[in-house]
């Protein structure tokens, strides 16, 4: 039994509160349920992803091949660039998860947060990452007061009270409060550079590390951060992510 195994995501007391007062539709099923954009037949369904070592994947940064092999055309062109050692989404950001994306950052449905908790706790363990300290992706300045929360900085302060995974969010920082949602592969390369930099106190860094990010766009900041992390002294560094923009 894992930790996310000793309580269910929703339980049975909201799951018979969404029963009788649902407002939420599910984006997958359009069952109506109170909770979230997600039922609890549906939030099972999310937990099936391909293997993230499958030779379905690109060994490289995770994505799903269509008829090549082993790498993806875009990681066989810069093949021996990347400061990542290995990338893993673990979902295509399209359809109905790229609904539940939105509506868990933008509409702010934060019981959403555990149910993504144990999806990467799940694949950390079938990586065997599960005991490397976890680093997440920074959040923009002010952020977290302008809202109240960063979705990445939940996700990985659950799984370190959940499942005692070890977070160094002590290492990587943010300094522009620039968003770069709207910026292609090539200019979010050069802002990426000017936006992450190394905490000035930090120190003690590890040996290895999985950086930690929500939705991966064009993997700019991944790249960064990771040889941010490698600058350091990490020899190296895995990346993590629900989503992957393909």
């Amino acid at each position: 039994m894992n930790c996310f195994e000793r309580k269910g995501v929703f339980g049975i007391k909201n799951f018979l509160l969404a029963a009788v007062f649902g407002t939420e539709r599910c984006v997958r099923c359009g069952f109506v349920f109170s909770i979230s954009s997600l039922c609890p037949k549906c939030a099972l369904e999310l937990q099936n992803y391909v293997p993230l070592d499958s030779p379905g994947r690109c060994k490289k940064c995770g994505k799903l091949l269509v008829s090549e092999m082993e790498l993806c055309m875009e990681c066989r062109e810069r093949e021996g660039e990347s400061s990542l050692d290995a990338l893993f989404p673990l979902h295509s950001y399209r359809q109905w998860k790229k609904e539940l994306a939105f509506a868990w950052k933008s509409e702010g449905q934060r019981r959403l947060s555990p149910l993504f908790a144990r999806l990467l706790f799940k694949a950390l363990r079938e990586l065997g990452l599960q005991s490397l300290p976890l680093v997440p992706v920074p959040p923009r300045p002010g952020k977290i007061k302008e809202t109240g929360w960063d979705q990445v900085d939940e996700l990985a302060a659950i799984l370190r009270k959940k499942c005692g995974i070890q977070v160094r969010a002590d290492i990587l920082v943010r300094k522009s409060s620039g968003q770069q949602k709207k910026l292609g592969r090539d200019e979010r390369l050069g802002a990426a550079g000017a936006v992450y930099d190394l905490r000035p106190d930090a120190k003690n860094v590890p040996k290895e590390a999985v950086l930690l990010d929500d939705i991966v766009t064009t993997g700019a900041t991944m790249e960064k951060c990771a040889w941010l992390l490698k600058a350091a002294g990490v020899e190296k560094v895995y990346g993590l992510a629900l989503f992957r923009v393909d």
